[in-house]
Protein backbone atom coordinates (compact mmCIF):
# COMPACT_ATOMS: atom_id res chain seq x y z
CA UNK A 1 0.00 0.00 0.00
CA UNK A 2 2.64 2.24 0.92
CA UNK A 3 4.42 1.44 -2.32
CA UNK A 4 1.61 2.18 -4.64
CA UNK A 5 1.36 5.69 -2.46
CA UNK A 6 4.70 6.64 -3.26
CA UNK A 7 4.04 5.99 -7.16
CA UNK A 8 1.40 8.06 -7.18
CA UNK A 9 1.40 11.82 -8.58
CA UNK A 10 -0.09 13.29 -5.57
CA UNK A 11 2.61 11.75 -4.03
CA UNK A 12 5.77 12.09 -6.27
CA UNK A 13 5.05 16.31 -5.90
CA UNK A 14 5.50 16.14 -2.14
CA UNK A 15 8.37 13.31 -2.06
CA UNK A 16 12.68 13.38 -1.92
CA UNK A 17 14.28 13.99 -5.34
CA UNK A 18 15.80 10.28 -4.07
CA UNK A 19 12.29 8.73 -4.41
CA UNK A 20 11.45 10.57 -7.56
CA UNK A 21 14.86 9.10 -9.08
CA UNK A 22 14.58 5.93 -7.70
CA UNK A 23 10.64 5.73 -9.05
CA UNK A 24 11.48 7.27 -12.31
CA UNK A 25 14.81 4.17 -12.95
CA UNK A 26 12.76 1.58 -12.28
CA UNK A 27 9.93 2.93 -14.54
CA UNK A 28 12.19 3.89 -16.95
CA UNK A 29 12.66 2.17 -20.42
CA UNK A 30 14.48 2.69 -24.11
CA UNK A 31 12.30 3.08 -27.10
CA UNK A 32 12.26 -0.92 -27.62
CA UNK A 33 10.11 -1.76 -25.05
CA UNK A 34 13.29 -3.27 -22.51
CA UNK A 35 13.27 -2.37 -18.97
CA UNK A 36 16.31 -1.50 -17.51
CA UNK A 37 18.13 -0.92 -14.23
CA UNK A 38 16.83 -3.26 -11.62
CA UNK A 39 13.66 -3.80 -13.17
CA UNK A 40 11.24 -6.31 -12.22
CA UNK A 41 8.06 -8.24 -13.89
CA UNK A 42 5.90 -5.60 -12.32
CA UNK A 43 7.74 -2.51 -13.72
CA UNK A 44 7.90 -4.70 -17.24
CA UNK A 45 3.89 -5.11 -16.92
CA UNK A 46 3.46 -1.60 -16.49
CA UNK A 47 5.52 -1.04 -19.38
CA UNK A 48 4.37 -3.69 -21.90
CA UNK A 49 7.71 -5.77 -22.20
CA UNK A 50 8.90 -8.25 -21.03
CA UNK A 51 12.37 -8.52 -19.09
CA UNK A 52 13.20 -11.93 -19.94
CA UNK A 53 13.53 -10.69 -23.41
CA UNK A 54 16.65 -8.91 -22.41
CA UNK A 55 18.38 -12.03 -21.39
CA UNK A 56 17.61 -14.53 -23.51
CA UNK A 57 20.64 -16.14 -25.02
CA UNK A 58 21.42 -16.51 -28.36
CA UNK A 59 19.95 -20.04 -30.23
CA UNK A 60 21.77 -22.80 -30.78
CA UNK A 61 21.29 -26.39 -30.51
CA UNK A 62 23.01 -27.65 -27.92
CA UNK A 63 25.18 -31.31 -27.49
CA UNK A 64 23.72 -34.02 -26.22
CA UNK A 65 25.38 -35.18 -23.58
CA UNK A 66 28.21 -37.85 -23.67
CA UNK A 67 29.88 -39.41 -20.44
CA UNK A 68 32.79 -40.39 -22.30
CA UNK A 69 33.14 -36.65 -23.17
CA UNK A 70 31.89 -35.52 -19.26
CA UNK A 71 33.87 -36.94 -16.61
CA UNK A 72 36.62 -39.06 -18.40
CA UNK A 73 37.37 -36.33 -20.33
CA UNK A 74 37.84 -33.96 -17.28
CA UNK A 75 40.07 -37.36 -15.50
CA UNK A 76 42.06 -37.49 -18.19
CA UNK A 77 43.05 -34.02 -18.36
CA UNK A 78 43.55 -33.81 -14.99
CA UNK A 79 45.87 -36.91 -14.59
CA UNK A 80 47.85 -35.50 -17.99
CA UNK A 81 48.58 -32.41 -16.05
CA UNK A 82 49.48 -33.52 -13.02
CA UNK A 83 51.70 -36.25 -14.81
CA UNK A 84 53.99 -33.13 -16.12
CA UNK A 85 54.83 -32.65 -12.54
CA UNK A 86 56.97 -35.31 -12.10
CA UNK A 87 57.96 -35.29 -15.66
CA UNK A 88 59.68 -31.98 -15.53
CA UNK A 89 61.30 -33.03 -12.12
CA UNK A 90 62.83 -35.57 -13.80
CA UNK A 91 64.03 -33.38 -16.79
CA UNK A 92 65.52 -30.77 -14.16
CA UNK A 93 67.69 -33.06 -12.23
CA UNK A 94 68.73 -36.13 -14.70
CA UNK A 95 69.11 -33.88 -17.70
CA UNK A 96 68.37 -34.99 -21.21
CA UNK A 97 67.08 -38.53 -21.54
CA UNK A 98 65.43 -39.66 -24.73
CA UNK A 99 62.41 -41.60 -22.21
CA UNK A 100 61.56 -38.21 -20.62
CA UNK A 101 61.94 -35.73 -23.86
CA UNK A 102 59.61 -38.49 -25.64
CA UNK A 103 57.12 -38.02 -22.98
CA UNK A 104 57.14 -34.05 -23.06
CA UNK A 105 57.30 -34.02 -26.56
CA UNK A 106 53.92 -35.80 -26.52
CA UNK A 107 52.07 -34.48 -22.75
CA UNK A 108 52.79 -30.64 -23.31
CA UNK A 109 51.59 -30.13 -26.80
CA UNK A 110 48.03 -32.67 -25.87
CA UNK A 111 47.83 -30.26 -22.76
CA UNK A 112 47.70 -27.16 -24.63
CA UNK A 113 45.56 -28.75 -27.25
CA UNK A 114 43.45 -29.48 -24.54
CA UNK A 115 43.02 -26.09 -22.99
CA UNK A 116 43.04 -24.09 -26.78
CA UNK A 117 40.14 -26.80 -27.51
CA UNK A 118 38.26 -25.54 -24.51
CA UNK A 119 38.84 -21.57 -25.39
CA UNK A 120 37.18 -22.66 -28.73
CA UNK A 121 34.51 -24.58 -26.69
CA UNK A 122 33.83 -21.74 -24.16
CA UNK A 123 34.00 -18.93 -26.62
CA UNK A 124 34.15 -19.73 -29.99
CA UNK A 125 30.86 -22.02 -30.13
CA UNK A 126 28.92 -22.35 -33.25
CA UNK A 127 26.61 -19.10 -32.29
CA UNK A 128 29.29 -16.98 -32.17
CA UNK A 129 31.52 -17.96 -35.22
CA UNK A 130 29.02 -19.93 -37.11
CA UNK A 131 28.93 -23.74 -38.07
CA UNK A 132 31.66 -23.61 -40.56
CA UNK A 133 33.83 -21.16 -38.64
CA UNK A 134 33.25 -23.08 -35.63
CA UNK A 135 34.94 -26.46 -37.70
CA UNK A 136 37.41 -23.94 -39.62
CA UNK A 137 38.95 -23.42 -35.95
CA UNK A 138 39.10 -26.75 -34.58
CA UNK A 139 40.36 -28.47 -37.34
CA UNK A 140 43.10 -25.61 -37.47
CA UNK A 141 43.74 -26.26 -33.89
CA UNK A 142 44.34 -30.36 -35.03
CA UNK A 143 46.05 -29.39 -37.88
CA UNK A 144 48.60 -27.75 -35.78
CA UNK A 145 48.48 -29.88 -32.78
CA UNK A 146 49.59 -32.97 -34.91
CA UNK A 147 52.35 -30.61 -36.67
CA UNK A 148 54.00 -29.75 -33.35
CA UNK A 149 53.57 -33.54 -31.97
CA UNK A 150 55.65 -34.36 -35.56
CA UNK A 151 57.85 -31.08 -34.67
CA UNK A 152 58.89 -32.18 -31.48
CA UNK A 153 59.31 -36.27 -32.67
CA UNK A 154 61.84 -34.45 -35.09
CA UNK A 155 63.62 -32.18 -32.99
CA UNK A 156 63.50 -34.83 -30.30
CA UNK A 157 65.56 -37.76 -32.71
CA UNK A 158 67.16 -35.62 -34.74
CA UNK A 159 68.42 -32.70 -33.03
CA UNK A 160 69.46 -32.11 -29.37
CA UNK A 161 65.98 -32.63 -27.36
CA UNK A 162 63.58 -30.27 -25.41
CA UNK A 163 65.39 -30.72 -22.37
CA UNK A 164 68.82 -29.52 -23.81
CA UNK A 165 67.10 -27.38 -25.62
CA UNK A 166 65.60 -25.38 -22.52
CA UNK A 167 68.86 -25.77 -20.83
CA UNK A 168 70.68 -24.00 -23.76
CA UNK A 169 67.96 -21.11 -24.03
CA UNK A 170 68.08 -20.80 -20.27
CA UNK A 171 72.18 -20.26 -19.89
CA UNK A 172 72.65 -18.36 -23.24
Amino acid sequence: MALRLAASQLAMSRSTPSLRLASALRSSSSLNGRVYFHASRNAAAATGSNVTDAYKAPLYKLPTPNQIHGSYHWDFERLLTVSMIPLFAASAINGAHPITDGLLGVVVPIHSHLGFDAMVTDYLHPARVGVLGNKAISWTLRGATVLVLVGCYQFNTADVGLTELIKKAWVA
